[in-house]
């Protein structure tokens, strides 16, 4: 029984360490991981990069390392077609691989909504590939003169990334400008209360971060910014973190999805399909009005539950229903805010004491498996 997982962020990392612990009672199980990069990234560090906080093998696990320690095959290849009927995958490499069970956890990627010059003029921490890239522009500036940095895009990441901005350019002892760009009336428009919003509004504001919110970027040209309304704003570097898209791969594969996503059943397979499972942030998983969210959180439960009903499916045993936390409607999240701060919000609350501290500490435990 061959199980292939596309996609070895943390849905998929997780699928396949539940699954050898659970292959223990379940001998004929083979496990294939495959994935186009060869390391894990652990996106939620990606803003301390640029400060030189962390390193990208600091926050980047080796997989074939991994996959070697769980007893799996690693596959480092791009996928780029599926045939359900002959349950086959097909790489870029022209290679065939056949499954019992497939699960995707192929994540998202950086979307930058059509804009004009956005995506051909905009850095991204997105990727571990992205994150560093964007150091190397900022490390590559004349510091000479005043540099003006624009921050397009005011949720989780991009509130991180200019309190992370703020910090590398004290330790240059630069002049620096750092805009930070929300189309939403304030940020963090996902956080459903204000009070964390205000809260960070004014930190970033105190460390002479300028944010501009109800603003919408219309084009990006060589040296400035236009917006809707016709004002512009010169740059020297735009990093874009205003929104992600499906994977591209889902593009090409007729399958049921909604707003794009691959739609789940309470099960976590495929909506309609009994040997496709999908977790992470490909997933779109919604019980009762209550959608889970695209974090690591969710990607790690639900990773945890696919393995498990696979085991289920192939021993005739029921399924078990999956029950989103960390949701759309009611989200928990660390929230980095540079100087060796950070805010964490859950139930509903805001908590400050010890939360840069806890954050770095579940950050550390979780990257200990792949040393």
């Amino acid at each position: 029984m061959n199980i292939v997982i596309i996609g070895c962020g943390f849905g998929g990392v997780e699928v396949a360490s539940k699954l050898s612990e659970l292959r223990k009672r379940s001998k004929d199980l083979d496990i294939s991981m495959i994935d186009r990069r060869t390391r894990l990234e652990y996106q939620a560090a990606h803003p301390e990069i640029l400060s030189g906080k962390v390193t990208p093998e600091e926050i980047s696990g080796d997989l074939n390392k991994f996959a070697a320690k769980i007893n799996a095959e690693f596959i480092n290849e791009a996928v780029v077609n599926i045939d359900f009927e002959a349950k086959m995958v097909k790489t870029k490499e022209e290679r065939e691989i056949p499954y019992d069970f497939l699960v995707f956890s192929i994540g998202a990627e950086q979307t930058f909504f059509g804009i004009p010059g956005a995506e051909e003029r905009s850095y991204s921490v997105n990727t571990l590939k992205g994150a560093i890239e964007t150091k190397n522009a900022l490390d590559k500036l004349d510091y000479s003169k005043k540099i003006r940095i624009a921050v397009i895009g005011a949720g989780l990441t991009g509130v991180e990334v200019a309190g992370e901005l703020v910090d590398y350019f004290k330790d240059k002892k630069a002049s620096a400008k750092i805009y930070l760009v929300e189309l939403m009336p304030r940020v963090l428009p996902a956080f459903p209360t204000e009070n964390v919003a205000t809260y960070v509004s004014k930190f970033l504001s105190d460390r002479s971060v300028e944010i501009l919110t109800g603003t919408a970027v219309q084009e990006v040209n060589e040296h400035e910014i236009t917006f809707t309304g016709g004002t512009e704003l010169s740059y020297d570097v735009i990093i874009w973190t205003a929104g992600i898209k499906q994977n591209s791969l889902l593009e090409n594969l007729e399958l049921p999805k909604e707003k794009g996503w691959l739609k789940v059943d309470p099960y976590l397979r495929v909506d309609g399909m009994k040997d496709v499972f999908a977790v992470g942030d490909t997933a779109y998983f919604e019980n009762e009005g209550v959608r889970a969210g695209q974090n690591v959180e969710e990607a790690g439960r639900q990773g945890k539950l696919a393995a498990e009903n696979i085991i289920r499916t192939m021993k005739g045993k029921k399924l078990k229903r999956y029950r989103a936390k960390n949701t759309i409607q009611n989200p928990r999240a660390f929230i980095s805010l540079g100087n060796d701060k950070a805010a964490m919000y859950f139930g509903g609350m805001m908590f400050k004491v010890f939360a840069y501290l806890v954050k770095k500490f579940v950050e550390r435990r979780y990257m200990k498996r792949f040393r």
